[in-house]
């Protein structure tokens, strides 16, 4: 019980913090914005932007199955890594994310049987947007 409900506040903390950093993002303070995001996917995540751009998808998938996220953690992730994208400004750079972004909804609806409206509808906007 303990457990759930540290968790719960781990993923409402993180809540707050992406939609900090979609706020900075609007009031385009892109810097503030991407540090945060670097610092949260390194402390929480164990990651960066620069290994999210060079780390092949399969590889990606394994470090995901190493981790052994809970699929609420996986879902912040796929957020984090969306909002990401959106800051890049290349497009090779925002299709490599993006491509992440749907490999973690395909884990969520495969190994732990979570689907999300939400996720399919950004799955569809991404499709869309992206050279996927």
């Amino acid at each position: 019980m303990l457990k759930r409900d540290s968790l719960t506040a781990q993923m409402q903390q993180l809540s707050h913090t992406l939609a900090k950093v979609k706020r900075l993002i609007v009031e385009e303070q892109r810097t503030e914005a991407l540090s945060t995001l670097e610092a949260v996917l390194g402390e929480y995540f164990g990651t960066s932007i620069t290994d999210l751009l060079e780390t092949p998808a399969n590889v990606f998938r394994q470090n995901l199955d190493k981790a052994g996220f809970l699929p609420e953690e996986l879902s912040l992730l796929a957020d984090f890594l969306d909002t990401v994208a959106e800051t890049r400004e290349q497009h090779a750079d925002r299709d490599i994310i993006w491509g992440k972004v749907l490999l973690i909804y395909d884990l969520l609806e495969q190994e732990h049987r979570v689907v999300s409206f939400a996720h399919i509808a950004r799955r569809a906007a991404i499709t869309a947007a992206s050279r996927l």
